[in-house]
């Protein structure tokens, strides 16, 4: 076989993945190096050396394809292609962790060495920063992988996975950033019982006891505390929406939030309204309803340096009247590419991001493209359309909906329950023929429970707008 033949097999194995170039070099540079430091060393004769080489080669190779498809079949590239990377820098660190310390022999060889291994640390950002289901794989992978190399024993391992998979299970209903201190204990007391099984099986002397608990609970608490000093270094690096990260966006008065407010309190008003339309839908479908009740806050913040241009923030006069349809299209446009700058400019995370360039997808601004049709006879599409992608993902296409239902309603005039439903339902409907929602992996099921939700939610909501059915004098009575 030559090189050629070798180089297009190995491309074609790596894109069956469903990795990008830049995963795969992230990974293959966290096994060289991880293999590196694990093989670097060992005394051992040929055989056992390339054994160990072959075994920790598909353990890694298994591990780090299986991993990426799974994230990159979830979420935007642009997410996937960050948690890969991610994935794989921590295993390479946890290897090389694994290298430094396979040869400590303290308390004359009674205490685990991988009391001394940061797995649940690692275990922790891997659960935080992209899944706690992921994070409870790696805790049982990490230490195999450990294993298999020959760096850790049995009892090692069954150390290592005990702390791990107890820091992935004390971390899946975290909210706040202390609740990884508390963790940091939980991690301690399953540490110290399962350090406590492997002495009383190895007939360990009493008097090293208090030692190899005491360095066993540091291992619990400590991998807590580095976590909320790692956490914002990765979050900031990779723009990760991690849970802690989404709760603390949420906060209204954060200055962006609050100069959108000040400058544009309609479009304020209006980003409240469909952050409660997309959280309520999201619940319901299964989605993520906390990103997307960020996203919703987020997605109109390029409207403040120019609110006076959009109808949510006019009261007597509208500035459209006396400008060009072509001039008023391109002002509308701007404020998806200037809130895209803005959400740069303070760091906003990429899955929020992409709803400020998704809200609109590439839809036409039908109003001033009719009216430029009007004027000049004949016009190009193409200037009258958003400049964004239609929805990735889920949440960013209910926002989208929920984004152009809470708009369009307010002009309903004598709304009825069946009204609203048609109006909503015409709404949908033109947003699915046009291409928006072809991305977004949403289902015709799913699209009616999140009609439903919006109908129900703004029936609430313009309670005392809505006219109903007036009732039989039958009906009123309770007769049947």
């Amino acid at each position: 076989m030559t090189t050629r033949n070798i180089f297009k097999t190995v491309m074609d194995a790596i894109k069956s993945t469903g990795f990008t170039i830049k995963q795969s070099v992230a990974a293959l540079l966290s096994f060289i190096v991880s293999a590196g430091a694990f093989l670097s060393g060992k005394n051992s004769g040929t055989n056992t050396y390339i054994g160990h080489l072959l075994l920790f080669l598909l353990f890694f190779a298994l591990m780090i394809f299986f991993t990426g498809r799974r994230l990159s079949s979830r979420g935007t590239r642009r997410r996937a292609e960050a948690e890969v990377i991610l994935l794989s820098i921590l295993s390479g660190a946890y290897f090389i962790a694994v290298f430094f310390i396979r040869d400590i022999n303290m308390f004359n060889g009674y205490m685990p060495v991988s009391v001394a291994l940061p797995t649940a640390l690692v275990v922790m950002l891997v659960s935080i920063s992209i899944d706690s289901r992921l994070g409870m794989i790696m805790a049982l992978l990490l230490p195999m992988g450990a294993l298999l190399s020959g760096s850790i024993d049995t009892y090692s391992y069954m150390m290592a996975a005990a702390s791990s998979a107890s820091s992935a299970l004390s971390l899946r209903m975290a909210r706040r950033r202390m609740d990884m201190v508390r963790a940091g204990a939980v991690i301690a007391v399953i540490n110290i019982i399962t350090v406590i099984s492997i002495m009383l099986l190895e007939n360990c002397p009493a008097r090293y006891y208090p030692f190899i608990i005491f360095w066993s609970a540091v291992n619990g608490m400590a991998s807590g505390m580095l976590v909320l000093g790692i956490l914002p270094i990765i979050e900031n690096a990779l723009r990760l929406a991690t849970t802690f990260k989404l709760i603390e966006l949420l906060d209204t008065g954060a200055p962006l939030l609050r100069k959108l407010e000040s400058s544009a309190p309609g479009t304020y008003s209006h980003s409240m309204m469909v952050a409660s339309l997309a959280e309520t839908a999201c619940n319901e479908i299964g989605a993520k309803a906390l990103l997307a009740r960020v996203g919703a806050y987020y997605h109109d913040i390029g409207k403040i340096d120019h609110p006076e241009y959009f109808v949510e923030n006019q009261k007597l006069y509208n500035k459209h009247n006396e400008l060009n349809p072509r001039l008023s299209a391109t002002i509308i446009r701007s404020h998806v590419k200037l809130g895209l700058e803005k959400a740069a400019a303070i760091g906003l995370p990429t899955e929020v991001i992409s709803f400020i360039a998704e809200h609109h997808g590439n839809s036409l601004i039908k109003w001033f493209y009719n009216a430029a049709l009007e004027k000049e006879g004949q016009v190009d599409k193409e200037d009258f359309c958003y400049p964004g992608n239609p929805p990735r993902s889920r949440e960013s296409a209910v926002v989208m909906l929920a984004d152009v239902t809470e708009a369009a309603t307010r002009t309903l005039e004598k709304p009825t329950v069946a009204r609203l439903e048609k109006f909503i339902d015409d709404l949908f409907r033109d947003k699915y023929e046009t291409g928006q929602l072809a991305e977004s992996a949403l289902t015709f099921r799913e699209l009616e429970t999140i009609k439903s939700c919006f109908v129900r939610v703004l029936v609430g909501f313009y309670h005392s707008r809505i006219e109903y059915p007036k009732l039989s004098k039958s009906e009123t009575s309770g007769d049947s």
